[in-house]
């Protein structure tokens, strides 16, 4: 059984004093005192929190920025109540162990993800069930950026969709945090992708990937791209992280019994759908999945990044590291995310 989350931390802020190496009674932390623009999180100094029974303390090397970041920091997608820490996932090295804790050993370097946000600071104390250890030869940068953003692509290619050699792929937002993974998952399966970018750059590392169509939405139209492509009988299965802008056309490409599958909402959340369009495409599938339910327990998170870790190890996976920012970058990273800027994982290193 999945343990509780723990309980939301408050984080009294305490007179600021310079980074130290060592573990101390405080830390730095980028901190949310109020919903609002990202331009208002602040550095400060707050208590470095303890384990609780069944969690570790993770001095954090590198913390991995995601979209939804963002709509904690602005209250539109809450998980804490100011004041708190931004971010949901990082990689470092275990410092302490919590009560109960076994399999995982102070000095080991892990990676994590936790749905309930503290990983913008020098410590974050988590759930230990949700860590995965790190192997040799994978980096830090590299471990976080197959934690949230490669897990969302396994369970993509993996259990929302049996993607095989020889099915065509679209992919929405293919230069982003998971597409760019995504991408290279596909090509490495034997299938088609189909890769939808905005601006030249991003259709470089797209193509860069092996992506054997990559349309430019902001010079050609995407889905009449598609069409041509695949002589108008649509994708097998659609990859849809926009959201608003693209779901009724992204019903519509895909190819009779496909399965269309909306897993973000970049460009604002779908609200009501028309149904009959999945009938007038051709009796497609429709799912909307979310993280939590492909990472239910300590055995999925340990075989997805199992998977990811072995395909980078053996070349075939690469994450491409789109920036790195102390904790005063925080807000520029988060306004680079939410829109629309990005390419590949966005990183802070505390």
């Amino acid at each position: 059984m999945v343990p509780h989350a723990p309980s939301i931390r408050r984080y009294p802020t305490v007179p600021r004093c310079p980074r130290r190496p060592a573990l101390e009674d405080t830390m730095r932390a980028a901190l949310v005192t109020e919903y609002g623009p990202f331009e208002s999180i602040r550095v400060a100094e707050v208590e470095t929190p303890a384990p609780a029974a069944g969690e570790i303390l993770v001095r954090v090397n590198a913390a991995g920025v995601n979209f939804a970041d963002g709509g904690m920091v602005l209250g539109t997608a809450r998980r804490s109540a100011p004041p708190f820490i931004p971010g949901v996932e990082a990689a470092g090295t275990v410092e302490r162990l919590g009560e109960g804790v076994q399999g995982l050993t102070p000095g080991q370097r892990v990676v994590y993800w936790n749905p309930l946000p503290s990983a913008f600071a020098e410590y974050a104390a988590v759930p230990a069930w949700r860590a995965v250890a790190i192997p040799d030869g994978v980096t830090d940068e590299v471990a976080v950026a197959l934690m949230v953003q490669g897990t969302t692509a396994h369970y993509l290619v993996t259990s929302s969709f049996n993607l095989q050699a020889g099915h065509t792929v679209l992919v929405h937002a293919a230069a982003g945090g998971v597409g760019h993974l995504l991408v290279q998952i596909a090509v490495a399966k034997g299938a088609r992708v189909v890769a939808s970018v905005g601006g030249e750059g991003k259709a470089r590392l797209a193509r860069s990937l092996g992506a054997q169509v990559v349309v430019d939405r902001t010079e050609r139209d995407v889905f009449e791209a598609l069409k041509e492509a695949t002589g108008g009988e649509g994708a097998d299965v659609v990859y849809d992280a926009v959201g608003a802008a693209t779901i009724e056309q992204s019903l519509l490409a895909t190819k009779r019994r496909g399965t269309c599958v909306l897993f973000g909402g970049a460009s604002g959340l779908v609200g009501m759908l028309d149904t009959s369009l999945m009938q007038r495409a051709g009796s497609i599938f429709f799912t909307r999945p979310g993280l939590g339910d492909y990472l239910r327990d300590a055995e999925e998170y340990q075989t997805r990044m199992a998977d990811l870790f072995a395909w980078h190890l053996a070349g075939t996976l690469k994450p491409h590291l789109g920036g790195t920012w102390g904790l005063e970058g925080v807000p520029e990273a988060l306004t680079q995310i939410t829109g629309g800027q990005s390419l590949g994982k966005l990183i802070i290193r505390p």
